[in-house]
């Protein structure tokens, strides 16, 4: 990939110079309204240049078997920058825009095993480098293209920093007629992720279509898109291709515009070797205001998924309507019905639910700086569960979940029980190829009968990332049954909010037969939070008690940000969690310290540091994170001088990680 992006660097210099070569000196007069025709304009805005240098030293070392495997990267090159602008024959035809920054120079690569040792030594570009050619930019037909690439750092967290490069290029081609807008376009994007432990390469090349229609009160789109992907991940390859298609409508009507119904329709296909997929989905949403303190919504939505000889279909439907009877009180009740089905030759599950409810929120001002809030929320269900086959196993496709909803705020329970860990598999929301990785991205373990999925410190997944996961789980017996299910929450805000007092209830009872296996379920938490001025902190407690699964869960944070004189800024943020699973008599605690400085000697010379430290202990979660980041900004007259510092220590059960990285960018303009 890099002798490609070397070859397409070197077209880019020649054509830039050509165009220098070629550039007018006389300037368009601001004074004339029209402007007459000339073959070729170029407006040079900024040239530079300098040195660039970057190195990367990372080494893991395994206590169990003593082998420890480092790896050094060393680049150094001139630095040469170029901002233009400009037409050809005339604005109204063509313009383009060029801007670069970037070094060309010698990169060395040493890998040492304890075994063996590899060097290899070759010519690469870093930096950055941005150009768009715009045609008849001021025609109903008009058209783009484009391309950039980007050498730059990633952070999954504040303790996992990797080197991503990055090259997109592609065109675009639009056309637009009264309120008719048509728009194509082709793009191909490619993403090299360096680290020692998270090694990824990723390509995309995507054929997109769009039609939208716009009337005064409504809108009409119709999307197709043709994308087809290839990833490499820690030596794992995955690639597919994916047709999808989209028709949304949007609708506004009635005497006083009072209803807004929108419609969407999609399709999927994904033509993959491991993992093909048809995917269609169908929703409707109704919100109507019928007088200026009563208010309804309708939801209707339908989604069919099938992979091999996998299928689920699922409709689900709801209705609320909304009364606010005083400006601090209002009510709400609540209907809903769905069915959901799936299985394979050897198994299959069907699931049909209808209930309802009501929900009543109270806020109130007290006296002239005081707030109270609460809520409480009644919903009674009725389900019945049918399971066939022979197998008795049920597999599941595609459930959603985000680290933010289980305990500890970075952690998430899956569904089912009696899920058989071994066939467990999280990808992305797009349900990428290939699968994240057990270990590096996320943890397994057992809370009593139930499974919970953690995210490591230094994970690569995001805590608020919707992930897809699939899995084999035991299968339960056929029956019905009826829940209730309540929420309650109270909040008092003291003086304006500088310190308030929460609890909130969750309760969740049925009467199904033990060998449904569906849990009943306490809930609890009480907590303060204080803000003043440069200070935050808070505190809370919960406890969560099931038939499957029970925990306690203790939070407490501190945070600080204020001026320690007027050139300097300095924050702190501290965070220390508590968990036991009582089921297991196993518990997690987690520390975490993270602190930045800034401070600004003089108007030429800048100084920034952050750093911090995560320390987790448990039974089975034993790791101390650890970084430093230094960085300086030096500027006199036209000359900048930028240099930056990373050191990142991962110590996780038998294997011990550090990392150095460094970068320092001389710059001159002219």
């Amino acid at each position: 990939m890099r002798h490609s992006r070397t070859t397409l660097f070197r077209r880019t210099a020649i054509g830039a110079a050509l165009l220098c070569a070629s550039w007018s000196a006389s300037a368009q007069s601001s004074r004339r309204v029209v402007e007459e025709p000339r073959w070729l304009t170029l407006h040079v805005q900024e040239v530079s240049a300098g040195a660039y240098a970057e190195g990367n030293y990372e080494s893991v070392s395994y206590d169990n078997s003593g082998a420890a495997v480092t790896h050094n990267r060393i680049f150094v090159g001139p630095l040469i920058g170029l901002k233009v602008n400009g037409s050809i024959y005339h604005p109204n035809l063509l313009t383009y825009n060029i801007d670069t920054e970037g070094a060309y120079g010698w990169a060395q690569d040493t890998v040492d095993n304890g075994t063996t040792r590899t060097t290899r030594g070759e010519f690469h570009y870093l930096g950055r480098f941005n150009g768009n050619v715009n045609i008849l930019s001021s025609k109903p037909y008009n058209g783009s293209v484009f391309g950039s690439y980007d050498h730059t750092l990633r952070d999954y967290d504040f303790f996992n920093r990797v080197i991503v490069d990055s090259w997109r290029y592609g065109a675009r081609a639009a056309y637009s007629i009264d309120n008719l807008f048509l728009n194509t376009s082709y793009t191909h994007y490619e993403e090299d992720v360096s680290g020692l432990s998270a090694n990824s390469m990723s390509f995309y090349d995507t054929v997109a279509f769009n039609a939208r229609h716009e009337r005064e009160l409504a809108g009409t789109a119709l999307n197709y898109s043709y994308n087809q992907y290839s990833r490499v991940d820690l030596g794992r390859t995955g690639e597919g291709t994916d047709h999808s298609i989209s028709l949304g409508d949007y609708e506004r009507f009635g005497s006083r515009e009072q209803f807004a119904l929108n419609s969407t329709a999609s399709y999927t296909k994904r033509e993959s070797v491991v993992d093909p997929s048809d995917q269609a989905a169908l929703g409707a949403n109704l919100n109507a205001v019928h007088t200026p303190t009563l208010s309804s919504y309708y939801d209707a939505n339908y989604d069919h998924f099938e992979t091999g000889n996998f299928k689920s279909d699922g409709v689900f439907g709801s209705a609320d309507l909304r009364h606010q009877l005083y400006e601090s009180l209002s009510s709400t009740l609540h209907t809903r019905a769905g069915t959901f089905n799936s299985g394979d030759k050897l198994a299959s599950s069907e699931y049909q639910r209808y209930g309802g409810g009501f929900t009543e929120a109270y806020n109130k001002r007290v006296g002239a700086s005081h707030r109270l809030r609460i809520s409480n929320t009644l919903l009674v269900d009725h389900y019945d569960q049918d399971f066939g086959g022979i197998s008795g196993v049920r597999r599941i496709e595609n459930e959603r979940h985000s680290f933010a909803d289980g305990p500890g705020g970075s952690s998430f329970f899956l569904e089912l029980v009696g899920v058989n860990l071994l066939t467990i598999e999280v990808t992305d929301s797009n349900n990428t190829q290939p699968p994240f990785v057990r270990g590096l991205d996320y943890e397994i373990n057992q809370a009593g009968d139930r499974t919970l999925i953690t995210r490591p410190p230094g994970s690569r997944i995001g805590v608020s990332e919707i992930l897809l996961v699939d899995y084999l789980a035991e299968g339960a017996a056929s029956g019905s049954y009826a829940t209730m299910t309540e929420t309650f929450q109270i909040r008092f805000e003291l003086w304006t909010n500088l310190w308030a007092l929460y609890t909130r209830v969750n309760l969740w009872r049925n009467n199904a037969d033990a060998d449904l296996r569906v849990p009943d379920l306490t809930s609890y938490a009480f907590g303060t939070d204080l803000s003043w001025q440069w200070l935050r902190a808070g505190a809370e407690y919960e406890v969560y008690d099931s038939d499957l699964s029970s925990y306690r869960v203790a939070r407490f944070y501190e945070s600080a940000a204020f001026l320690v004189d007027a050139a300097s800024t300095f924050s702190l943020d501290l965070s220390q969690s508590w968990i036991d699973y009582v089921d297991e008599n196993r518990s997690e605690r987690n520390y975490r310290f993270i602190t930045r400085y800034h401070h600004v000697f003089s108007p030429r010379l800048r100084f920034d540091i952050e750093g911090g430290i995560d320390v987790r202990r448990g039974e089975s979660a034993n790791q101390t994170l650890a970084t430093v980041r230094p960085g300086v900004d030096y500027s006199i007259g036209r000359t900048t001088l930028k240099a930056g510092y990373d050191f990142e220590y991962n110590m996780f059960e038998h294997e011990e990680r550090f990392q150095h990285l460094f970068f320092v960018r001389l710059k001159r303009l002219f």
